[in-house]
């Protein structure tokens, strides 16, 4: 079987993260990704690592894709962006609202130029409604969509990871396969939006209807704030470690042979969750006092032995070298276009019938010459001409 994705040609206008990341989940699925970027300077984070001149920024999620220099502003480029849409399947951009518009590359455009192609854009707030124009960050989207004010210890906290941005892309991702098959029954493509605030109001899930019948908001959660006694974060002799026992889970005498406090699983102060939460605090005491016995991982060998839910907090090379990430082949290596080799996060999306193929992020306008002379069949003295006029 070939890649789940084979075939499939995205036409990818992003930038920065929320985008590439998006197109880079498709590019590991099999979809040639043909990465527009304005001639002249490629678009990066400044600052932090850099390998063989390139942003580590830009090598971590623009791995399966080609580049391809293309001025849009110029009529030229528009025609030549024209071409390859009749090609294409999808174009997938993350412009702020108004832009593909003014660029005359929006999906009304377009579709009138392939009535197939999918266009799928990526915005802070939607194309609509009174923050359509605002620009919008991770940091901005965390912080008015809820999450920050529920995070950390005390809150508000941003996340580590840029979440709000990564959501983004991944829902993304799943719109565009949507749409794709959604275009394999009726024979004609559509327009897919996700908005990072949208992305980051749908995770909060459970909050939402907790709120509306409660008419409370959701207290602050850290690793050690929780209304659950045995759901956060302890300290041990020399470390820390987290224990998970939710609600209805059947852990808490494993727990309690673990720590060799057998006395605990029939004390009438925990007899129950409900017990266990309404003496939480002290339940918690208890087990801290306990832990600072030992160390985390003499703690630990005998929590997982009992199969009590437990690890440590790693540190990201801790994380990096785990076992089972690397079983996993969540660290994958791969041959850099300019030599070395560098290792990028895996793709958590696992298929029987395909093995992902890591590919090389692109030098910068790579493959220009190759699309335009293999792909649309432009002649050679037509390339040198574009060249020369600086649309390309």
């Amino acid at each position: 079987m070939g890649a789940a994705l084979e075939g499939v040609r995205i036409l990818d206008l992003t930038q920065t993260l929320a985008g590439p990341y998006g197109s880079m989940i498709l590019g590991d699925l099999g979809a040639e990704v043909i990465k527009i970027e304005p001639p002249g300077r490629r678009q990066i984070v400044e600052g932090g690592t850099t390998f063989k001149g390139e942003s580590v920024h830009f090598l971590a999620i623009n791995r399966n894709k080609k580049s391809v220099t293309l001025n849009l502003k110029a009529q030229k480029g528009k025609e030549i962006f024209y071409d390859l849409t009749r090609k294409a399947d999808v174009v997938f951009d993350n412009y702020r609202a108004g832009v593909l518009e003014r660029l005359g590359i929006d999906y009304g455009s377009l579709k009138s130029v392939n009535p197939r192609i999918i266009c799928c854009s990526v915005t802070g707030f939607g194309s609509t409604g009174p923050y359509r124009d605002r620009p919008a960050y991770d940091l901005l989207i965390q912080a008015i969509s809820g999450g920050m004010s529920i995070t950390g210890e005390p809150p508000p906290a941003r996340a580590g990871l840029p979440i709000a941005d990564l959501c983004g892309a991944m829902f993304a991702a799943h719109g565009i396969i949507a749409a794709l098959y959604s275009r394999e029954r009726t024979g004609v493509g559509q327009r897919v939006e996700i908005s990072l605030l949208d992305g980051q109001i749908a995770l909060l899930t459970y909050c939402v209807p907790d709120y509306f019948i409660s008419g409370k908001t959701v207290g602050p959660v850290g690793v050690g704030q929780r209304a659950d006694p045995i759901y956060r974060m302890f300290k041990t002799k020399d470390d820390r470690i987290v224990i998970a026992i939710a609600p209805g889970a059947r852990f808490w005498e494993n727990l309690c042979k673990a720590l060799d406090c057998e006395e605990l699983a029939t004390d009438p102060r925990f007899e129950s969750f409900a017990k266990r939460r309404e003496n939480g605090e002290e339940l918690a005491s208890i087990i801290q006092e306990t832990l600072l016995g030992k160390s985390a991982e003499e703690w630990l060998e005998r929590l997982i032995k009992e199969g009590v839910p437990a690890g440590p907090i790693n540190t990201l090379d801790e994380a990096l070298n785990n076992p089972q990430v690397l079983h996993q082949k969540m660290v994958v290596p791969v041959d850099y276009v300019l030599g070395g080799q560098i290792k990028l996060a895996g793709n958590p999306i696992k298929m029987s019938g395909a093995e992902p193929v890591f590919k090389s992020p692109p030098t910068f306008g790579q493959h220009t010459e190759e699309v335009l002379s293999q792909l649309l069949r432009y002649s050679e003295a037509r390339i040198v001409e574009l060249r020369r006029e600086k649309v390309i």
